[in-house]
Formats: structure tokens, sequence, C-alpha cells
């Protein structure tokens, strides 16, 4: 830790951090302080509390918001009986992606003002954005379960941290610096994951090393990444206490290089746009902690029913958004629920596994590579496009299968694309545009929106 860094990390966590959200008028420090405790609790307690938190969310959406009013009375569903998620399961209540998606405003409560909410998108599985809506104090409650999560670890709040994640730098220099003040009054070091050429993951070594980050942060890939160019250059890693990841299914190969070569503990989590932090591992390490304070989580067989220590589909019911109400929601992904509990004292159950999908790289022509989620910041939001597929034939182009919504010509989502991927184009790469009706998933039923047909060196 450099010198910084040791008066930094305590006068962030025990002042810095309360006064500033206290000026913000926010109740971040305050929601932390609270949930602190609640993983301890007996777990019947945390049961009786998590039941309650559900009949409240139920009771709220079926009074306020139309969509759950019209599904709940289409499956005839009597709310005021409702004692459990056993309930809703037999009433047949679930909804995914593309319901929310249908649903439009009609899954928002009229209660909030949409302008007034936080907003978040995801390309999803099936290659189209769709939008969550949250109040603030509901992204408050969630920033405060990921650094709950992150002291299970021993990473307190004002630990010196690098994280390599999101996008470039913008177009405009006042808010890059913004964007980087805001992370360096946290003790972040933020490092750009778009770019992950040998050239620019030994720099973030350099960085890294610099900085005198006691973490690291980033996407499985990233750090996989950077793990297999510490050992084929043969430079000393960074000295790190963990490396925190997530956003991607990680793998025992993967999990092993990047210990051995970082000589420290890699720790799994698993969150997404719709829930955020949804399960985090301890320092145990025999499964991820499920917030279960934050989210009710489920693990279903092909009939619908509960599983435990065999795969099945995760579907989650999130227990604090009431300006948006996910309930018993898949999510795409499949998991294993655990049976085992964690001698740590965390009363939370296990989530043993998560079967997410995987990500790939794309290949420059100079041999850059560049993470496949490059192309869900930059092009999912493009107007008039519906679904979308990248298959990379060669180092130097690239397929575009595009759905379009048939309102926007084809000519304004192609100069949508080329505007934002301006940059791969000034490094040689040639765009072929396949306007198709459909986009076949997989055998899983997701879409995988990019796919590289290029051999990788060092695989």
């Amino acid at each position: 830790m450099n010198p910084f860094s040791r008066i930094y990390s305590p006068l962030y966590r025990h002042l810095v951090f309360p006064a500033v959200e206290s000026v913000r008028g926010r109740r971040t420090h305050l929601y932390l302080k609270e949930l602190r405790e609640m993983p301890y609790l007996p777990r019947e307690k945390l049961e009786e509390i998590r039941r309650d938190k559900l009949l409240k969310v139920v009771r709220y959406a079926y009074e306020n918001v139309p969509f759950y009013k019209k599904l709940f009375d289409d499956r005839g569903l009597e709310v005021e009986r409702v004692t459990g998620i056993e309930d809703l399961r037999k009433a047949g209540i679930i909804i995914d992606k593309e319901l929310v998606r249908k649903a439009g405003d009609a899954i928002l409560s009229p209660e909030y003002k949409k302008e007034r909410l936080h907003s978040s998108g995801t390309g999803g599985s099936m290659g189209q954005p769709v939008v969550f809506y949250m109040t603030m104090d509901d992204w408050m409650m969630r920033m405060a379960i990921k650094y709950r999560g992150e002291e299970w670890v021993g990473k307190p709040l004002g630990t010196p941290t690098s994280i390599i994640w999101g996008h470039g730098p913008s177009d405009s220099i006042f808010k890059w610096m913004k964007y980087l003040l805001y992370w360096r009054i946290q003790n972040y070091q933020f490092l750009s994951a778009f770019d992950l050429s040998d050239e620019k993951i030994l720099g973030y070594i350099r960085a890294i090393k610099m900085y005198g980050s006691e973490f690291l942060e980033s996407y499985v890939t990233v750090a996989y990444e950077m793990a297999k160019v510490i050992d084929r250059y043969r430079v000393t890693p960074p000295q790190l206490r963990g490396i925190l990841v997530g956003a991607e299914k990680l793998y025992d190969f993967q999990q092993e290089l990047i210990e051995e070569v970082f000589g420290c503990p890699v720790y799994n989590r698993y969150g997404c746009t719709e829930f955020s932090n949804v399960a985090s591992e301890c320092k145990e390490r025999r499964g991820r902690h499920i917030n279960i304070d934050r989210g009710w989580v489920e693990v279903l067989d092909a009939g619908g029913e509960p599983v435990e220590d065999e795969v099945g589909d995760l579907v989650i019911t999130d227990l604090d958004n009431f300006a948006m109400p996910l309930i018993r929601y898949r999510i795409g992904d499949r998991g294993i629920l655990s049976t085992e509990s964690c001698s740590c004292g965390i009363n939370f159950p296990l989530l043993k596994d998560v079967v997410g999908r995987e990500s790939q790289m794309l290949v420059t022509p100079q041999g850059r590579k560049m993470h496949d989620i490059y192309f869900i910041w930059l092009i999912s939001r493009s107007p008039g496009l519906k679904r979308f597929k990248i298959v990379q034939k060669a180092p130097d182009l690239l397929d575009f299968f595009l759905v379009a919504d048939g309102i926007h010509s084809k000519e304004d989502i192609t100069a949508f694309i080329e505007d934002k991927l301006s940059e791969l184009a000034g490094m040689g790469i040639k765009f072929r545009y396949h306007f198709v009706d459909e986009i076949p998933l997989t055998t899983s039923g997701k879409m995988l929106y990019f796919v590289s047909e290029v051999k990788q060196a060092n695989e």
C-alpha cells in the first residue's frame, strides 16, 4: 500500500464516505450499517423477514402496477391469501425479459415519476435492449449490498483497488475527468476493459503496482487474460490480497491459472443488471452467499419445481424494488442451490454454481483483443435495432446479422453502427451487414451476440 492509500483508506471509510453521502442526501452509509448485522441473524428470523418483504411487494404490485394486476387476475391468484413463494409458484406466476419488454410502462408503478427513477439497460440474451428502473433509494440499497459482500472477503470501503470494467474515454474530456474523479475519491483506479492487447495489459500491470492496489475487480475474461500475459512475459504480478470477478462464468481452469499467477484468492460473485449483486463469496469460498434480505432466489427444474444440489433455472424476486417490481423473474441463467452451510457464520444460503453465458474476445488485425461486451455498450441502443449477432469471420471482417423493427431505415441502423464502431474501421476491419427476419437461439434458449471464428494465439 502506498503512503497516501495507507492514510486515505480509513479516512474515506469513516469520514469522507459518510460526509459525501450526507451532503448528497443519500443513505448508503446508513443502509450499510443496518445490513451488516442481517447475515448473522438466526435462519428462522431471516426466513420471517424475507417472507414479510415478499408479501409486501406482491400486494403492492397488485394494488399499484397494471401489469401485475392483470397477471394475477388472469392466473386466479388471490393476493390476500398468499403466504409465501409457494403460492406464486402454484399459480404459475413467472415472468421473463420478453414479458418485461412487451409490458412497457405498465410494469412501472404510477406512484413514481419515471424521469426521476434510476435506470440501467441490458442487451440481454435476446440481443435487444431492455431498460430496468429503480428508485434512487433502491439503488443506494444495492450499493450497500455490494459493499457488504466485499467486507466478507476483507475488503472494506476505501481499500485501494484497481477496477478494470466498463467503457473507454468519453468524447468529452470534462466528462471523462469527472468519471475518473468519481472512482478516485473511492480509492479506485479505473482502467478500461475494452483494450486487452498484451501491451495494454502490461501497462495496466505497471499502473496497478504504482497505485498500490490491494484488490483487483474485473470481468472473468479480463483477469484471465492478465494472468496469461503475466505468465507469458514472466513479469512480476502486483501484490494483491484478492481478485473479485463477476459478469461471466468462472471456470476452474481460469481460476487455477489466475490464482497461481497472482498468488492470491479469486472471489466470485453473481449479479446482473436487473438485480445488481445477487450472491457473493466469503473468505471460505464454499459457494456464493445469496443476499436473501434483498432477493428471493429459486432454482427450478424443467417442470418448474424447486430443486437443490442440481442444475436448474434461476428465478429471482426483487424484495425492495417497488417502482418496477420483478416478481419471479426468469433471469436466463442456470445454477445450483447448495444444501450445505458455511463455517464463516453467515446464515445466508449458498449458490453453489451459476451457469452463465461465456464471453469471447474480438481480435483485431493488429492482434489487439477487445472484450465482447464492447458491442453491448456501443450498439445495443441503436434506433430500430431489435436484435443483433456479430460473427468475426477473420481478423479484418465482421458479419452483422441484424433484425430491424421495420420503422427505421436500414441505412440509419448501419450508419449508427459505423459511427459507434469507427475505431474498428480505422483498424482495417470491414463490416458486412445481413438484415434477417430472425436470429436462432442456442439450445439453452440464449443468443450469443458475438462469436469469434478467429483462432487466438496462446489458447
